[in-house]
């Protein structure tokens, strides 16, 4: 006899509704997501060995996924938007107790196939990329803090560079406020600021005077001994300190990921590098596991949808119900992918962007999809057929 054992999961508890073949429930718990609870679902399917399936509920389902891998138990673990679609009825009644009995009535009815196991690489590979977004987000925070008590201090000094480089935030560690700098010679300047550049001499020494310049016009809202200067030496600190951990994790996943054969075959795309390939296969996973470039888009929310009615027609986009961390890599990729072409370093994503906003003026966002869309065919190929890209 066909048994279905549906879990409903929440924070802490978990209703089980175990039903027969003709809709029957066998038996209903509800038990602690602990060890004890899971124990008593390894009990259920050594008696019936049914079917077993529950919702993503992120980290709460982690644990018992981990606990029916670790016994042997195959799983289907559905996605949450997908089940109540197919669940919802006129009736509006819904609690967890239902939500497990209505979660077995659905894969008696739908039969859905039982969840393929990730390998742990990949899996640590996506936590350690996971870490380091949460780390670039925090230094775009203290970025931003630092920026705002610059204002008070020393608000000249973020012209000392063109862009954003680790040198900035290491000269406001000596110097935070612009009268520091305003009342020094240039050549003390230069000597102070040589000790965290590490550049020729005639760079620091033009640095230097560049930064006399900006201190001597800056106006300050506070005097030099006021608290704003531990504030901008914390923040500048917060900064280079959050750089130093992107290095380093950057360097721990490229050596974890270093055996898996398509790293190499990404990174050969121009412009995608190191961390986007690393990225890639991160929010990824096994690119093998999906049979058509398709499903990849599917996966990450870019496939697209119509909602056409009557005489109203629609063009289509994208329904975004997918790896949204994973899309927002795929469109940074694709980006960098793209300015590689300006270099001479041409792809097939490049020219059939370069092709179609060549003639458009209403905006180019429908063609940065299109382009990212191209991107996951382009990396799915190589994967495939285990090919290096060849630069034209």
């Amino acid at each position: 006899m066909r048994t279905v054992l549906g879990i409903d999961v929440s924070k802490s508890k978990s209703n089980l509704c175990l039903v027969s073949d003709d809709g029957e429930i066998i038996t209903e718990k509800k038990i602690c997501n602990d060890l004890n609870g899971f124990e008593v679902i390894k009990s259920l399917f050594s008696e019936f060995t049914p079917e077993v399936i529950f919702e993503a509920t992120g980290v709460y389902s982690r644990k018992l996924q981990y606990f029916l891998e670790l016994n042997g138990i195959a799983y289907t673990c559905v996605n949450p938007l997908k089940a109540k679609k197919e669940m919802d009825t006129l009736r509006v009644t819904k609690n967890d107790r239902i939500d497990s009995k209505n979660l077995a009535i659905l894969q008696l009815r739908r039969g859905y196939s039982e969840t393929k196991l990730e390998k742990k690489i990949y899996l640590e590979i996506r936590r350690r990329h996971r870490f380091y977004q949460s780390i670039t987000e925090d230094s775009v925070s203290a970025q931003n803090r630092l920026h705002k008590v610059l204002q008070e201090t020393f608000s000249g000094v973020e012209d000392l560079f063109a862009g954003t480089e680790l040198n900035f935030f290491r000269i406001l560690t000596i110097f935070p406020h612009a009268q520091l700098v305003s009342k020094l010679e240039v050549s003390t300047i230069a000597i102070r600021i040589s000790e965290v550049m590490n550049r020729r001499p005639e760079s620091v020494l033009k640095r230097a005077e560049k930064l006399k310049k900006l201190a001597v016009k800056t106006a300050v809202s506070v005097e030099t001994d006021s608290y704003a200067i531990d504030e901008v030496r914390y923040w500048a600190k917060r900064v280079l300190d959050l750089a130093q951990q992107k290095k380093d994790l950057l360097e721990e996943m490229y050596q974890v990921a270093s055996e898996l054969d398509e790293l190499q075959i990404i990174e050969s795309i121009p412009g995608i590098g190191n961390a986007g390939a690393l990225g890639i296969i991160a929010e990824l996973g096994d690119i093998r596991r999906f049979s058509r470039p398709q499903k990849m888009s599917a996966f990450l929310g870019l496939d697209i949808r119509f909602s056409d009615s009557g005489k109203l027609t629609t063009r289509g986009f994208i329904t975004k119900r997918g790896n949204s961390a994973g899309r927002k890599l795929l469109y940074r990729v694709t980006l960098s992918i793209i300015a590689a072409s300006r270099w001479g370093n041409n792809t097939s994503v490049s020219d059939w962007y370069n092709r179609r906003a060549k003639d458009e003026h209403n905006g180019k966002k429908k063609i940065i999809v299109g382009a990212m869309d191209r991107t996951l065919r382009l990396i799915h190929h190589l994967v495939f057929e285990k090919e290096y890209y060849l630069v034209r």
